[in-house]
């Protein structure tokens, strides 16, 4: 009697180790990256520059409110205010001014921020003459593509299409220098320098 139990005893437990071994599991490991590329620049490029033409403009000497105006709309239509002994006509039509954003994120709204207030200046003209100036709250744009194509841009609303594309046509109004002057403006072009700002 003893033997037999010992060898039951003897056969369950090797039927106990052979289940544990059969229920072990092998793995293996491979190292590896994420990755991500940020690209948050795109291209703002001029195609066509902002031009008055060509005017027949008067000053008033005193400066002050006296501001003769043209005004060049994003349409690319144009109109003039006179006032007492300030004037503006104009002579040759000019264009506005046309920019194209690329490579921006598609379907996707940027912002315009117009240039600060700047001088039109003549390097030929003497001193004390006047100069034009540009404001910045006198820009409108039209959008040109995308999703708001022929839209006035209106904070924001210039939307990229599918390729990451727009353009804009912006215009402004030229203002007789609203400041004292002793001389006349003078037969020559007139230039100034600005920045046109488009972000996210």
């Amino acid at each position: 009697m003893l033997n037999l139990n010992h060898n039951r005893i003897t056969k369950v437990l090797t039927a106990t180790f052979l289940t544990a071994v059969s229920a072990q599991s092998f793995a293996a490991t491979a190292p590896s990256t994420v990755s991500v590329t940020v690209q948050n620049t795109f291209t703002l490029t001029e195609d066509t520059a902002l031009s008055f033409g060509t005017v027949r403009a008067t000053a008033d000497p005193t400066g002050g409110v006296n501001i003769g105006t043209l005004v060049l709309a994003a349409d690319g239509t144009t109109s003039t205010t006179a006032v007492a002994n300030s004037s503006m006509t104009q002579l040759a039509a000019g264009s506005v001014g046309q920019f194209t954003v690329t490579n921006a994120a598609p379907f996707t709204n940027l912002t315009i921020t117009f240039p600060a207030d700047f001088e039109l200046t003549a390097a030929a003209a003497p001193p004390g003459s006047p100069n034009f100036d540009i404001l910045q709250a006198d820009w409108t744009a039209i959008i040109r593509g995308g999703a708001n194509d022929g839209v006035a841009y209106a904070g924001g609303n210039l939307q990229t299409d599918v390729a990451g594309t727009v353009s804009f046509d912006a215009g402004t109004s030229l203002k007789t220098d609203a400041t004292v002057t002793t001389s006349a403006y003078i037969d020559a072009a007139y230039t100034g320098n600005y920045t046109m700002t488009v972000d996210y």
